[in-house]
């Protein structure tokens, strides 16, 4: 065959696979492109600021400003009649949490976005992008302080994460049915960080700064993770104002001692409890998750009976199993969103 030919034959084989090739890709269907390049994200606006803050004196001509919190955000075009959406990190993370999940998908602050949601994500007065006072650390090192006075730092290690996530029921072991990507575990280490919030006030700046960051933007729903799940409700009580709705995820702290008056602020403010699966399957925290699972149906039910409107939202109840105390980060994160943004829609509701 003369080099002519062979490059006629060459063309007529690249344009057969060619033709294959687009065969093959038009079968896949429009959802499955869709699900894998789901197109350009349009944003309005996008960026980042601090909320909160105050000076103090460390010393002569040294002003240091505390308990400032990061929030960056995004604002989608099309957010039009939709309230923005604050999703606040747990303990020993940070606003990653809500970014891409470990294994490379989509995470809830892009999904959100691209369901016309302006989503802002905080990191907790203490933690990452917020900063921490360090003046106690630094007068102990100069001895001005004792040790004692040195703050309790905490840091998940990996084997704590996994059981108290509920990855399996022991460290390395697996849920037959266990929703997040346990092959990326090690990415989801990378996101823990120390946890400094042992330097914190009793009542915490990030309640505050949340309360005053949802009046800032003119009305808004947090949702609250972990350590941070209760603190939607907690900014409540501090200035229900800009709050028009409450989510928690998974915290270990609902709490159900609230006076009249302070249930009665939870009439105008929805609120919405999720849970995942396996609270009683791991045997060194099932108690742990059972109780929080109870003392949040009680706080529920306490909001109801003073004319609320409260939900638990236990996703085995609806027929969603699996899914791990970072529901987030699961394989199904983004079934899990359309729950959350339903009952936005339908008891929240928008501008």
């Amino acid at each position: 065959m003369n080099r002519r030919n062979h490059r006629a034959v060459g063309r007529r084989c690249l344009a057969v696979v060619s033709a294959a090739l687009a065969a093959a890709l038009a079968a896949t269907g429009p959802a499955a492109a869709e699900s894998d390049r789901p197109g350009p994200l349009v944003l309005q606006k996008q960026g980042s600021f601090f909320v909160g803050g105050q000076s103090k004196s460390t010393g002569p001509n040294s002003d240091i400003t505390i308990d400032q919190m990061y929030v960056q955000f995004q604002v989608p075009e099309g957010a039009g009649k939709h309230l923005p959406v604050v999703m606040l990190h747990g303990c020993c993370l940070s606003g990653k949490t809500w970014e891409t999940t470990p294994d490379g998908r989509m995470g809830w602050q892009e999904y959100f976005v691209r369901r016309h949601r302006p989503a802002y994500i905080p990191d907790q007065v203490s933690r990452a992008r917020s900063g921490f006072d360090s003046t106690a650390i630094s007068q102990v090192k100069a001895g001005a302080l004792p040790p004692s006075a040195l703050p309790n730092v905490f840091q998940a290690s990996h084997q704590v994460s996994w059981t108290l996530f509920r990855f399996g029921p022991t460290f390395g072991t697996v849920f037959s049915d266990e929703q997040f990507p346990v092959n990326a575990a090690d990415e989801l280490y990378k996101q823990m960080i120390p946890d400094l919030n042992a330097l914190l006030p009793a009542v915490n700046p990030t309640w505050t700064n949340l309360a005053a960051l949802a009046k800032q933007l003119g009305g808004a729903v947090l949702m609250g993770h972990s350590e941070s799940g209760f603190f939607p409700e907690q900014a409540a009580l501090i200035d229900p104002a800009g709050i028009r709705g409450v989510i928690t995820i998974e915290t270990a702290f609902c709490v159900t001692n609230l006076t009249p008056q302070q249930l009665a602020v939870f009439r105008d403010v929805p609120v919405l409890v999720v849970f995942g699966d396996h609270l009683a399957d791991v045997p060194a925290f099932a108690s742990l998750w059972t109780a929080s699972f109870d003392t949040c149906n009680q706080f529920v039910q306490q909001v109801n009976a003073a004319g609320g409107d409260a939900q638990m939202l236990s996703l085995p109840a609806v027929g969603v199993f699996g899914n791990s105390h970072m529901m987030m980060q699961d394989k199904n994160n983004l079934e899990v969103a359309d729950l959350i943004l339903k009952w936005i829609d339908e008891h929240v509701g928008g501008r």
